[in-house]
């Protein structure tokens, strides 16, 4: 029998046999186990195939649990399967609706800190008129309505982020001392996208995005060190946005 690995923050796209047989096991009337986003209700854990199993290790500031190198000492575990369908749609974002990208180690510093493949992503702001807007054309080109719902949400938090003249980590995380704290530990563990244990996801969510390396590649590292954007290919909109 082929192995299966358990992992948090993944779905079941609906309309699959998976998602139709997934559905049988939800207690639609317990919303402290069933968590439904874009109307779509996600497991709080999900068996995955060896082909769509990708690890990587989260960072660990202060070395607990007997580590010396600053990172975790066991590895986390993501669905590619979730990353693609949530990454794809922000791309067909980025193409129809002019959503600006985030530089792909900032997703990959996000997946990490979250340890879930929806990278933290439940829902969006369905009385945001933007994101209603992107998710409702993403969904009539054919994306599932929980993958169209991510850059949605994207878009609603950059516009929090710029209004209120906040972290984006930080109103991604909510608000208050946790979201401050989330913020602060975004910054601080950034050093993690660089560990050679991390090096499968983050080449994955750069062939996810259509990434490429600008041509001034220190500049760009500089850049995400600093906590900025880089200029994406010329496919995306332009840059402006970046974390503070």
């Amino acid at each position: 029998m082929e192995p299966r690995y358990k992992v948090k923050g993944a779905y079941f796209v609906p309309g699959t046999p998976e998602y139709e047989k997934f559905l049988k096991t939800v207690d639609r009337n317990n919303k402290d186990n069933w968590v439904a986003g874009g109307g779509v209700y996600l497991p709080i854990t999900k068996e995955v195939s060896a082909k769509n199993y990708i690890t990587a290790r989260r960072a660990n500031p202060n070395n607990n649990f007997g580590a010396k190198d600053r990172m975790e000492t066991q590895d986390y575990a993501y669905d590619r399967e979730t990353m693609a369908n949530l990454l794809a749609a922000y791309k067909k974002a980025a193409e129809r609706h002019g959503v600006q990208m985030m530089h792909p180690d900032e997703l990959t510093n996000l997946a990490l800190l979250e340890g879930r493949s929806n990278f933290g992503y439940n829902d969006y702001d369905v009385n945001s008129k933007q994101a209603n807007k992107i998710a409702k054309d993403l969904v009539a080109q054919g994306i599932d309505p929980y993958a169209a719902g991510f850059p949605a949400a994207i878009v609603s938090k950059q516009m929090m982020a710029k209004r209120l003249n906040l972290p984006f980590a930080q109103v991604w995380n909510g608000g208050g001392p946790k979201a401050r704290a989330y913020a602060k530990n975004f910054e601080d563990q950034r050093y993690a996208v660089e560990d050679p244990r991390n090096q499968s996801l983050r080449q994955f969510i750069r062939q996810s995005i259509g990434y490429k390396e600008p041509e001034v590649q220190v500049a760009a590292s500089e850049e995400f060190k600093k906590g900025g954007s880089v200029r994406m290919p010329d496919n995306y909109s332009p840059g402006g946005w970046k974390l503070i």
